[in-house]
């Protein structure tokens, strides 16, 4: 018979649970230790935080971590905006600029409603999207999504501002401009520490004055929209010249609301004689239409009074966005083309010291409008004719006179220096991707023509022996040396000592200092291009040119190699 246990060897409450003496005597042993040394029950089990992460924190961990996540971008001003958003909010100690627990801040709200006179600019603030009152009010992570959100609709708006609507090299293959980009940092700083929100926001606007006058002339055409008078159309006929009497004259006063002069109550001769005050209406239209004031009215200037006004906003619209893509500052001395008015102009100390007529590349060769900086200037130079042109017109075959060399398969032709050259006597370089320059020409008439483009991009000058003057003086050289230095036949380039920054521009509208404007022909149909793409029917970029290039066993004959490579080509 079994007997029972003692009592005292019980180790548990539970029936199921009772442990040996020899356990309940390990237990023990165990718990001494832990009594002892407080550091093991911590290891044990740690405590818990004395108070639990507050929302506030919460979105301060977000802005930061979605800054990471959601600004990564594939160029390098993705990158910048990235690195300056870290920046501006770290500075802030990762508190919300834009959001207060109550919904937007009052300049947050001041912020957006002066965003949306964007339109006035002509710039699309459409797409521009701000947060709703319901993410405002959300989770943490919602917060910091639209604060985020805030933060990007405001560089979106400086950046069109400051940099245009579209990327210029979009829109045709002649246009190469490379905007100006906002600095992030600077604009969230000086918004946020704004004292005058509206003069802030417009300073992300190009500042140079013809921007800011065709500014006012969009103002002006906008509120005089719908009050124009109908057209008066002036039929076919003859040659009208001034002082001449004609019964379209009568048509032309109307045009220009010009009533004949009036004495005692009676007209002082009959309307339809063509008188110096209607002459003088008739030379200011053709001089603002890019045609030559004679105030002879023939066929030419009828079809112009007949256009009646090209859509004048849609024009200034995409002149102002051209001004976007032009560098911040031209510098105090710099050279400026404008293509559709054939001229260039040579700036020092912020005055225009010197004009000249330039000729342009043709409709089928557009000369690029883009920014670089002058650097060498050569008399005497070589013609490396390019290969479309050797290729496209002159067949493969060198003409007579020009110097030719085949390399690795590829035909090299060359002009050397001579009256006939077709760079002329000098050339001015200012390295870029499209190979065009300023260059002299031997063939002078082309320069009495209203439209000058001819060139296959470069641009021709009328007088290119006045602007070396000007180029040159910073490096001692005068009219003089200049003379000698051609007269000795010999190519030779000079460096210049101080680079000159070179503007080739496409404006087709200038307002004059009176408030008229100028318009000039959109030879290349820019405007048509950035009216459609700032419209969202953006035409697509033009063809590549293609090179005609035939094996040269079939279009040259093989002629004896020059012993001297080098002296033949860069002497």
């Amino acid at each position: 018979m079994k007997h029972a246990r003692p009592f005292n060897q019980a180790s548990t409450l539970s029936p199921g649970s009772l442990i040996k003496a020899g356990t309940l005597s390990s237990c023990l042993s165990a718990v001494l230790l832990l009594l002892t040394n407080p550091s093991l029950v911590m290891a044990a089990e740690p405590e818990g935080p004395e108070t639990l992460i507050t929302a506030q924190d919460a979105l301060k961990h977000q802005l930061i971590m979605k800054i990471k996540t959601n600004f990564r971008g594939k160029t390098g001003y993705d990158n910048l905006v990235q690195k300056h958003l870290k920046e501006f909010y770290l500075s802030h100690n990762r508190e919300p600029v834009w959001l207060t627990k109550s919904g937007l801040t009052p300049l947050a709200k001041q912020t957006i409603t002066e965003i949306k006179k964007g339109h006035e600019y002509g710039l699309n603030v459409h797409d521009i999207n701000f947060p709703s009152p319901e993410i405002i009010n959300g989770k943490p992570e919602q917060q910091a999504d639209a604060e985020l959100m805030f933060s990007r609709a405001v560089l979106t708006f400086a950046k069109r501002a400051k940099a245009g609507n579209l990327v210029p090299q979009t829109i045709s293959r002649a246009l190469d401009n490379t905007p100006d980009y906002p600095e992030p940092l600077n604009v969230l700083t000086s918004i946020l520490d704004s004292k005058d929100l509206e003069k802030t926001l417009k300073s992300f606007h190009p500042q140079h004055p013809q921007y800011w006058a065709l500014k006012e002339k969009l103002d002006s055409i906008r509120q005089t929209k719908g009050s124009q008078k109908k057209l008066v159309r002036i039929p076919a006929g003859s040659v009208i010249r001034p002082f001449d009497r004609h019964p379209h004259i009568a048509l032309l006063r109307q045009r220009f609301e010009i009533a004949v002069p009036v004495k005692d109550n009676s007209p002082l001769y009959p309307e339809d004689i063509y008188d110096s005050a209607l002459v003088d209406a008739v030379k200011n239209f053709q001089a603002a239409n890019g045609m030559r004031a004679t105030g002879v009215i023939n066929k030419t200037t009828r079809a112009k009074l007949n256009q009646g006004k090209p859509n004048q906003e849609k024009k200034i619209l995409a002149n102002m966005e051209r001004w976007r893509w032009m560098p911040t500052e031209f510098g105090k001395t710099y050279i400026k083309v404008n293509i559709p008015e054939f001229k260039v102009r040579f700036t020092r100390d912020d005055k225009i010291v010197h004009t000249e007529r330039v000729i342009t590349g043709k409709r089928s060769q557009k000369t690029p409008s883009f920014s670089d900086e002058m650097e060498t200037v050569v008399f005497n130079p070589y013609w490396n004719v390019p290969q479309s042109i050797i290729w496209n017109e002159m067949g493969g075959v060198a003409p007579r006179g020009y110097e030719s060399r085949v390399v690795n398969g590829r035909l090299f032709v060359r002009q050397p220096p001579g009256p006939r050259n077709a760079l002329g006597l000098i050339k001015f370089l200012f390295p870029n991707k499209h190979s065009v320059y300023l260059h002299d020409t031997p063939t002078k008439k082309l320069f009495n023509r209203k439209v000058r483009a001819f060139s296959h991009g470069c641009m021709r000058l009328r007088d290119p022996l006045k602007m070396a003057e000007f180029v040159l003086a910073d490096n001692g050289i005068d009219r003089k040396t200049i003379d000698k230095r051609i007269r000795s036949r010999r190519n030779q380039p000079v460096t210049l000592k101080n680079k000159i920054p070179v503007h080739v521009t496409y404006f087709t509208m200038w307002v004059n200092e009176d408030g008229t404007a100028t318009h000039y022909n959109d030879i290349y149909g820019h405007d048509k291009r950035v009216t459609a793409a700032l419209e969202g029917r953006p035409m697509g970029l033009e063809p590549k040119k293609r090179i005609n290039r035939q094996p040269l066993n079939m279009v040259k004959k093989k002629k004896k190699k020059p012993t001297n490579f080098i002296t033949l080509f860069f002497n």
